[in-house]
């Protein structure tokens, strides 16, 4: 049975055409076809129509397979592209390759023109497939399931270089929060699939009252974030909370049913109010429940109303002391096989033993940390402890690896790599038993360092783990060209995986796409047999989490089976 094929044929020899064509029907191919042999031709069918390939002559009068191969990539059109030639010499064929041709045939040996075309269409299939799932990936971690508007991750992200460039051209950028008054009370009288409506009605009306260049985002609950990028003065802010006040003044329709909306708004702007897009949620969250707890429509955020900053930089002089008096410890959390059950690595987690306010968990000082520039002392302290306290076991090969968290302002340390090397020679661990992870929000910062640094990490044998994948960083075209080992799978995509599909959809997906690029796939936050399971027969390579072990102090850690000295 014939397979149709619509063939675009780059050629001025309308003989040579018709050759090709037949050569393709020999092969099964019913090809539907259309000849071009100019520029401006071919233009018009590529924009006219569909073209599952093209076929190109070497050299023509008026045109060639280089500008023939050059307006293909004009038009983002991933099609195969083989050039069939009565002459090409090697230079040539290996520049045009280089250049984007799939293959190149010679006329007089047709005989590898079928086979080529079949196998350059499955790798076009393929292609299409790997870009669909990465656009699904995509939309379902950075947009919110039930309003489809962008969630916490994407906001973050969109805030965090709004904020750059505003720094930049000399603008004001602001960051909003709103929150429904008495949301619970809708949910609790007319049920949770009525709240989910109410929701839906209000992002709706929240994006139509913006302009194009605002983002509106459902955080979480009823939590909303409104991105101003391009305000012109102060007062814009308060006719941005007024209009968005005014829209929700109408009653919205829940099943024929009326219900008035209140909200209260928080506010933060940069750069008075911080450069970080974290700090300025953290300061627009402040302003929020500062509207609720006085009953205001709208606050500013004011640093003298803000309970947290003067014990943040209290606790960052501190840090300083406890990083210099060994007041931190490290706790080692096991990562597992999951084809085999058996321990494999390990991830270094620093923890805090304050002598006056006891265990520090780390999201109260490493962010602190990075903003303040001591994440440098401290990110030498856990490598250099880790190291020491795993050699045994990692020269005796009962653990794989060690795994260290690294920041963003270490990535960008033009002298990290050194302090890396320094260590590993210091502790006589080879590099390749270190893995560091890092986050994918440190390619949305500065891509072109962080992709510098990380290639001489790589060169020198460390191994790179991306950590929180699927929740920062968007683009697979950049990620497999990275030097990178291992992806792991962020938790918030893991916990709720059996029963949540969407979740379930993206580990999925993150896993095959994963393995299609070679690397080792590691899903975080296992807290349960279920998910455990349903891990090992999607195929993901090793796992971590509460259901295989908490992150133990040193001691316990070592009396993990196989780790302890003498035992396998």
């Amino acid at each position: 049975m014939s397979r149709s094929l619509r063939t675009l044929i780059v050629e001025d020899s309308e003989n040579d055409a018709m050759l090709l064509v037949k050569e393709l029907q020999r092969g099964g191919y019913e090809a539907v076809f259309a000849r071009v042999d100019t520029r401006e031709t071919m233009h018009a069918e590529l924009k006219q129509k569909d073209w599952d390939i093209v076929f190109a002559d070497f050299t023509m009068p008026r045109f060639n397979a280089f500008a023939a191969l050059q307006l293909l990539h004009e038009t983002d059109l991933d099609l195969p592209f083989i050039i069939v030639s009565g002459t090409i010499g090697e230079d040539r064929a290996v520049q045009a390759m280089k250049a984007g041709a799939h293959d190149y045939i010679l006329k007089d040996n047709m005989r590898r023109l079928v086979p080529a075309v079949d196998r350059e269409l499955r790798e076009a299939k393929n292609r299409l497939e790997r870009k669909q799932a990465e656009r699904t990936i995509r939309h379902l971690a950075f947009y919110d399931s039930l309003t489809d508007l962008p969630n916490r991750t994407l906001f973050r992200n969109q805030a965090q270089q709004a904020i750059h460039d505003g720094v930049a051209d000399g603008r004001l950028v602001a960051l909003l929060l709103m929150d429904l008054q008495r949301f619970k009370e809708v949910n609790d009288t007319l049920g949770h699939q009525r709240g989910d409506q109410l929701l839906q009605q209000v992002g709706a009306r929240l994006r139509e009252a913006m302009f194009e260049s605002d983002m509106v985002a459902r955080l979480g609950g009823d939590e909303f974030g409104i991105l101003l990028p391009r305000m012109a003065t102060m007062r814009d802010i308060d006719i941005v909370a007024r209009k968005i006040h005014s829209v929700l003044e109408t009653p919205l329709f829940i099943e024929e049913i009326p219900i008035v909306v209140e909200a209260s708004l928080g506010a933060a702007i940069a750069p008075e109010h911080g450069t970080d897009a974290d700090i300025l949620l953290q300061h627009a969250d402040v302003a929020m429940y500062h509207a609720k707890d006085t009953g205001a429509s709208f606050v500013l955020y004011d640093p003298a109303r803000d309970p947290h900053s003067p014990r943040r930089l209290a606790l960052m002089a501190e840090l300083r002391q406890a990083i210099e008096h060994n007041q931190l410890i490290v706790h080692y959390q096991p990562k597992i096989a999951l084809d085999t059950g058996k321990m494999i690595g390990a991830e270094a987690l620093v923890r805090w033993q304050h002598p006056k306010d006891g265990m520090i968990p780390p999201d109260q000082f490493i962010q602190s940390a990075e903003n303040t520039g001591l994440i440098r002392p401290l990110t030498d302290w856990v490598l250099s402890t880790g190291l020491r306290q795993c050699f045994d076991a990692l020269s005796r090969d009962a653990m794989q690896h060690l795994a260290v968290n690294i920041s963003v302002r270490s990535l960008h340390d033009l002298r990290f790599p050194d302090l890396v090397d320094r260590l590993l020679k210091a502790s006589g661990i080879p590099p390749e038993k270190l893995m560091l992870e890092v986050t994918e929000s440190a390619f949305m910062v500065d891509l072109q360092r962080t992709v510098e640094t990380l290639a001489v990490l790589s060169h020198m044998g460390v191994m790179i783990s991306i950590d929180d994948f699927g929740t920062g960083f968007s683009s697979l075209n950049y990620i497999k060209k990275l030097p990178i080992n291992e992806i792991k799978i962020d938790k918030s995509f893991v916990s709720d995986m059996t029963s949540d599909e969407n979740d379930l959809s993206i580990v999925r997906s993150i896993i095959e796409l994963g393995h299609n690029l070679g690397l080792k796939v590691v899903a975080e936050g296992v807290e349960n047999k279920a998910v455990l399971d349903s891990l090992a027969a999607l195929g993901c390579d090793h796992c971590q989490g509460y259901f295989i072990s908490h992150p133990l102090p040193h001691e316990r850690f070592m009396a993990w089976p196989g780790l302890a000295p003498g035992k396998t």
